[in-house]
């Protein structure tokens, strides 16, 4: 089965330590590697990278055309050599070692377009954390951005079927908009919480207080708080946009994409981001981002 399985991971200015590090969490686990770079300005030192590995295969984009154009590219030329399935991955995540092992038990069921892990994040789950939440070991995802692209066995048929990724997106929601698409087709995404991702989103901040009333209280709320994303203003922007496209267009996404849930997030960045940023800048971001969806068409 892992002859037919393959890995895709979209670059751009990575971390090569990280990188390296992703690559060989993954290497092992699955029969080819293609790498795509939406123009480096280090696509030396990745160069320099991909020699080192026999089963790794570059490709570079001339410019940075945005993730879901990456993520075609790697379908493509996954589709085009013969595999079935693609393990899309972000430069900077690691794989647990029994991912595609423990993937591969959910791999024949009927119509089945995703299979993710379960997501440790900045921190907020520990593996020890996360075995001790006493899961199912395998359930199927009803909400579309409790999925992401990150560690997703991605049934390459299906999701060509259904278009691709939406390229217009650029970055943000991008995985949320395709996970809208299958559910809206009637095919299944699972989660196999006997496999995990380390995932960093953004440069997260700890924040004292918050970790200090999470350890008093234990309560997962704090948890879920007690560090924050650092995310640049132009990614504040397309948060903004593409989370209101989500909205117009598919029926009932998801609560994390609604109008509150994301006014209180942009809030929160507000409070929480590090003092030098520039809160005007941020909003002006939000507020334009927001104005800008109905140019997505």
């Amino acid at each position: 089965m892992i002859k037919n399985i393959c890995a895709g991971i979209v670059l751009f200015n990575p971390n090569i330590e990280r990188l390296n590090e992703n690559i060989n969490a993954i290497k092992g686990q699955v029969s080819k590697i293609f790498l795509y770079d939406n123009n480096s300005d280090n696509i030396s030192q990745i160069e320099n990278l991909v020699k080192k590995n026999n089963n790794l295969i570059l490709i570079k984009g001339k410019r940075n055309n945005g993730i879901a154009y990456a993520l075609n590219k790697i379908i493509e030329i996954s589709y085009n050599n013969k595999f079935s399935w693609c393990l899309t991955l972000d430069q900077d995540s690691i794989c647990s070692s029994n991912l595609i092992s423990s993937f591969l038990k959910y791999i024949k069921k009927d119509r089945v377009a995703i299979i993710c892990p379960f997501i440790l994040n900045n921190d907020k789950y520990t593996v020890e954390s996360m075995k001790k939440l006493n899961l199912p070991k395998c359930q199927i995802i009803v909400d579309p951005m409790k999925c992401i692209t990150s560690a997703s066995l991605t049934n390459i048929n299906i999701i060509r079927s259904l278009g691709g990724f939406n390229e217009k997106l650029f970055i943000d929601c991008v995985d949320t908009d395709i996970n809208c698409r299958i559910i809206g087709h009637d095919y299944k995404i699972l989660q196999d919480n006997e496999a995990y991702l380390l995932q960093t989103m953004g440069k997260a901040k700890k924040i004292g207080i918050l970790n200090a009333l999470y350890s008093l209280t234990n309560l997962d709320f704090f948890r879920k708080v007690m560090n924050v994303p650092v995310y640049g203003d132009l990614r504040l922007y397309y948060m903004s946009r593409n989370s209101r496209y989500i909205r117009k267009t598919y029926h009932n996404p998801s609560k994390k994409v609604s109008f509150t849930y994301m006014l209180t997030q942009f809030l929160y960045f507000t409070v929480f981001f590090p003092i030098n940023r520039s809160r005007v800048k941020i909003w002006r971001a939000v507020i334009k981002g927001f104005n800008d969806y109905k140019n997505i068409k």
